[in-house]
């Protein structure tokens, strides 16, 4: 199912790809301490198969996980670590939650006809974890709210809850001297809505906090590669752009896409589009 690789990024962190259906990427900051786990994983297999990768390259295994979100897809795998679980106040809440729910099939599909699981997640959890599934969402031993260090040894991780359109609960873990920021999903659109958007109201503020951080390496959730600074930038550039346009022709979609064509004296890339449709669904949210 997977075809991701882990890779040394810098001298203390080590990062698995994403993978299919939907797995995000995972790390591991290795201190002469402690070594943290950076998400838990899609599944028991998803975390084997970092585990195992972590074994073959000599490196320690974790002895602490930190979750960037509630997302499926960052937390079913903590059952099979059996390690503590550092998770923001927002994300022990919502886990409590998914762990009363029934997980089979039929469930899943109750709960997309009513409104509270989507489609698109449905499908990956059947595809991650076939049926018949046992799921056990462990709940988090420490739990913080704004901000908390850690130290491993020779370096320290901080976490920073940010928040975002794609969950409310979102925070990023900056490796300070290796100049790491592991992003996992928040600067991604909100996803559990009938239209996915971004709001210019949650995202602007969050792109300040990200750019705040110093560092010279970005690590996303579903993103096939390691951003540097400069092409975390471009995306930034991008999304100002569309949102700033889009607030001020307020939320007009022809016009946002002819003026940012002549603007940019060429064709709108697909990137581009998608942000459009993203802000615009956003800005008629927040102005019906």
């Amino acid at each position: 199912m997977s075809e991701t690789t882990l890779s040394q990024i810098t001298d203390h962190v080590y990062w698995m790809s994403p993978g299919k259906p939907d797995r995000p990427s995972l790390c591991a900051v290795v201190g002469t301490n402690r070594t943290l786990m950076l998400e838990a994983g899609a599944s028991a297999a998803h975390v084997r198969l970092f585990l195992d990768a972590l074994t073959n390259m000599q490196v320690p295994q974790p002895d602490l996980v930190a979750l960037t979100h509630w997302h499926w897809d960052h937390i079913f795998g903590a059952a099979e670590l059996n390690i503590p679980i550092i998770a923001h106040a927002q994300t022990a809440e919502s886990m409590a939650v998914q762990a009363s729910y029934q997980w089979t099939d039929a469930a899943l599909d109750a709960r997309v006809g009513n409104g509270t699981e989507i489609a698109f997640c449905a499908d990956n959890i059947k595809l991650e974890l076939p049926e018949p599934r046992d799921i056990n969402i462990i709940q988090p031993d420490i739990i913080y709210n704004e901000t908390l260090e850690i130290n491993l040894g020779d370096v320290n991780v901080h976490l920073q809850h940010v928040g975002g359109d794609h969950a409310a609960d979102s925070c990023v873990m900056h490796i300070m001297p290796d100049r790491v920021l592991f992003l996992g999903d928040c600067l991604y659109d909100a996803i559990y809505t009938p239209t996915r958007y971004y709001t210019t109201r949650r995202l602007f503020p969050l792109l300040d906090t990200i750019l705040n951080f110093e560092a010279d390496y970005y690590v996303e959730g579903h993103t096939p590669m390691v951003l540097s600074r400069a092409e975390l930038m471009e995306i930034v550039d991008k999304m100002r752009l569309v949102g700033n346009t889009v607030d001020r022709l307020a939320g007009d979609q022809v016009e946002v896409s002819k003026h940012l064509s002549e603007q940019l004296n060429a064709p709108l890339d697909e990137d581009t589009k998608g942000f459009i449709e993203t802000f615009v669904a956003g800005y008629k949210l927040d102005h019906p």
